[in-house]
């Protein structure tokens, strides 16, 4: 593993992935749950945590729009954390880009 190089994630990039799975999730469980098929109880329980979801049709786009936020929120957090922790840990001693290491030494020149 030595001389290779730890690469940053984007994390509004990670955020928008993560809301997509999440949000294209809640959607088909919604529209499941619509139809009868699985999930009534569920999107029951998400109606507990977020408002305007119910099971229907609108309720199952909105249970979209929440997991599409939840996820992008999660993803943000997660990419930025990682971010964080890859200059932080990459040498041991490194404290958060205050002091000289690879890693930080090639964030600084882009």
């Amino acid at each position: 593993m030595r001389g290779l190089k730890k690469a940053r994630l984007s994390a509004v990039a990670l955020g928008v992935a993560l809301g997509v799975i999440c949000g294209v999730g809640m959607l088909i469980v919604g529209l499941a749950a619509t139809q009868g098929v699985f999930g009534a109880e569920m999107v029951a329980r998400w109606a507990t945590q977020f408002p305007g979801i119910e099971v229907s049709l609108t309720g199952s786009f909105i249970a979209g729009a929440w997991g599409f936020l939840k996820g992008f929120f999660f993803g943000l957090i997660l990419g930025w954390l990682y971010n964080l922790c890859l200059c932080c840990c990459t040498r041991g001693h490194c404290s958060c880009c205050k002091t000289s290491c690879e890693t930080c030494n090639d964030v600084e020149k882009k």
